[in-house]
């Protein structure tokens, strides 16, 4: 006679779960960072400061921020120090994920409000434009015109953020894919990524 083992409901529930996301660090998949509508981009009400920021780039995200950005177990995740067209940069990267790059553009780039200016007199350089606000900053959404590029034999795909965080300074998010590659909580929504990245600095970045 053959008996049937009966579980509790609860029990095989957080068995699944837990099964589910084994070999991860994150108990939740992250969620998609709060926005808010567009605000003048000069002054910033806010002002972020960058002291640690610009001292060592590539420690503003924890190994939990890397988790939920680019890979989860975030292990074979690189992280170095950036520097084509960033006075200070760091770039994560994990090639069939994604690439994450948190930097201060060169002066040339101009501020906030400078390339806001710039998109309404000639909107054509975007495929996607949106102005918006996070955590507190003006900020804008962009997809480049064309929204691919080739890099190294590879297409890329990116979406970029930049964040008004002083009246006449830059942070900019950068986020981009290879191909139809797909990150393991964004898919292939890099803006949504970029916008994840620039909550999670802006965060680590107030609370030092």
């Amino acid at each position: 006679m053959t008996r049937t083992l009966k579980m509790p409901v609860a029990v095989l529930t957080s068995l699944l779960i837990a099964g589910c996301g084994s070999g991860g660090i994150l108990e939740n998949r992250p969620s998609p960072a709060l926005t808010g509508p567009a605000i003048p981009a000069v002054p910033v009400q806010d002002p972020l400061r960058l002291n640690s920021f610009t001292a060592n780039p590539c420690s503003v995200l924890g190994r939990a921020d890397v988790a939920a950005l680019i890979a989860d177990p975030p292990d074979e995740v690189k992280a170095e120090r950036y520097s084509v067209g960033y006075d200070r940069a760091c770039k994560w990267d994990q090639f069939r994920a994604g690439s994450l790059t948190v930097g201060i553009p060169r002066a040339a780039t101009g501020s906030l409000e400078e390339r806001v200016d710039q998109h309404r007199r000639d909107p054509s350089n975007f495929s996607h434009w949106r102005e918006l606000s996070i955590s507190g900053l003006p900020a804008v959404e962009q997809v480049g015109n064309p929204p691919a590029f080739e890099y190294n034999g590879s297409t890329l795909n990116a979406c970029t953020v930049e964040v008004g965080v002083t009246d006449s300074e830059l942070l900019e998010f950068n986020y981009s894919q290879v191909n139809d590659t797909k990150s393991q909580y964004w898919g292939d929504d890099r803006c949504a990524a970029a916008l994840k990245a620039a909550e999670l600095v802006i965060g680590n970045l107030r609370g030092r």
